[in-house]
This record gives C-alpha cells, structure tokens and sequence, in this order.
C-alpha cells in the first residue's frame, strides 16, 4: 500500500550504517534528520552525538518515535511532529535530560537551537519533497555536512557539473554551497514499499559561502528555463536588457553569446551577475 506522505521506508541496516559512516559522527555533534519513518537511522544515530532533533510529517509515526525513545529512557533526542518545509530553522529546538549531582532529573537550560549551533543533517529525504527540503537547508551558514538519500536521477542533478546532461539550476545551487560527493546507490529492495526507482547517497560539505546577490539565482533560474536558447537570447530581456546590452555583456565577460546555458560555470554565471547590476545601475 502506498504510504500516505510518499514514505519508502529503508529496511537495510548495512546501508543505514554506511550512511552514518559517511557522515563521520562524534559524540559532540548536533544532528537534524527529516523523514525519519519508523527511525531505522534514528535509532543508529542516538547513542553516537549529542542531540539528535527528528522532523516528522506523519503523527503515527512521530508519536511511535517519542514512545519508543520515552520507553528506553532517552533524553538526547527531540521528535517534532511537522512538515519541515513549513517550519522556521529556531523551531529546530533540541532538548536533553540531564542529571544533576543529586541525581534528580532536570530538562537542561541549554535549549539548543539549530538555528545557531553547528549541526550534521542525516536523512532518507521523501522523495517528492526533496529538492525543496535542501533549498531550504543549504543556505543556513551554521551545517557542517550533509549524507543524504534520494532517488538517482535527483542525486546526479544534484551532483553534475557544466556540459553534463543533468546539469540545471539545482547543480548550481548545490555546488554554490557544496561540495558534492556521490557515495553509492541503493536498490529497491532495501526499502518497504520498493520505489520504482534507485536511489542514491550523496555527502555534501558545506563550502561556508557567503550569500549570493539575489539576482545570481534569478538570473540561473532563468537561464535554465530557456535551456535551448542561446546565453544571449535568455539574457535579452531580462531585467529590461536589450540585445546589445546582453551582447556587450557577455563580450566583456569573455562568453560565446551562442553558447547554451548548460556550458557556463558558477563563475560566469557570478560574472554576468555583476555586469548586469552595472548595467542596471547606469539605466536607473
């Protein structure tokens, strides 16, 4: 039966320990998973960080999760029953139980937020809210690294570089803040339901970049909109160019103006972006 929320809930534990092997834990990290499900890597991560905090979508199963961790008597995790994409990053809040030197329990004053502190993100993304989900975490400054699941098509989108077939605007948004490494692929078989798909790992490591001027991932989106138009005709127009305008631009950028906008790199791409702000600049 297919799961309400999309949910291909991974059954294999030798791939859920090479996925934590990849993200290379300690007991001092903070750590965000989203999607847990029935927490095959939930159970995994606890005993080796900190904290863990837990978004799940699906009440079923986030109230399975709290049980079960209330039942062991564990105080280092934190189940928020939630669709992340709706969810502001000081809502990530971890909680740990701690004792004090007489021995009675107390809630720790620390109330950590993912918000500030560094954090790992470990997940099985759902398949079709994916992408989303790591737009939403790749521009926060403060995650260190992420080992993430999802189908193969997405992943090496994720991971392609210019004049690959795959390459698009999330290659670039990725590879802004990422460095990209895909690890292994998973079959099927190791998850219930079986997607029709292979999925596939990928670790991210975060380059600590600065915030782009909004108009680069304006300008990439565009292009890749167009992606079989020449880089000339997707710049005409945009932002009230006209075609010399655009020309002149690429010239001084040292691009081809028939390129198409798969053969340009993030570099030409922050390039074009800065002359275009020149240009609007002098109209204005």
């Amino acid at each position: 039966m297919r799961q309400k929320h999309g949910q291909n809930f991974l059954i294999d534990n030798n791939i859920a320990n090479n996925i934590l092997r990849a993200a290379e834990l300690s007991s001092e990290d903070e750590v965000l998973e989203i999607g847990p499900g029935k927490g095959i890597l939930t159970k995994i991560i606890q005993p080796q960080v900190k904290h863990l905090t837990a978004v799940e979508i699906d009440p079923v199963l986030a109230q399975q999760l709290k049980y079960y961790f209330s039942f062991h008597n564990i105080n280092n995790v934190k189940i928020i029953n939630a669709d992340f994409l709706k969810l502001q990053s000081e809502e990530w809040r971890v909680e740990s139980e701690d004792k004090n030197n007489s021995g009675a329990s107390r809630i720790s004053t620390l109330h950590s937020s993912l918000s500030t502190l560094p954090f790992k993100v470990i997940s099985n993304l759902p398949y079709n809210v994916g992408t989303a989900i790591i737009q939403k975490i790749l521009p926060l400054n403060n995650w260190t690294l992420c080992v993430l699941m999802l189908q193969k098509e997405v992943i090496r989108r994720l991971a392609a570089n210019p004049c690959d077939k795959d390459y698009g605007y999330i290659s670039i948004f990725c590879s802004y803040y990422a460095d990209r490494k895909v690890l292994f692929d998973v079959s099927p078989k190791c998850f219930n339901p079986p997607p029709q798909v292979t999925s596939s790992v990928i670790k991210l490591t975060n380059k600590a970049a600065k915030p782009p001027d909004p108009l680069f991932f304006e300008l990439v989106k565009r292009s890749f909109s167009m992606r079989r138009k020449t880089i000339l005709n997707c710049l005409a127009s945009f932002k009230n160019l006209e075609k010399s305008q655009a020309n002149k631009i690429l010239i001084t950028c040292g691009l081809d103006p028939l390129l198409r906008p798969d053969k340009l790199s993030i570099s030409d791409y922050l390039h074009l972006t800065d002359e275009i702000k020149k240009c609007i600049i002098l109209q204005s």
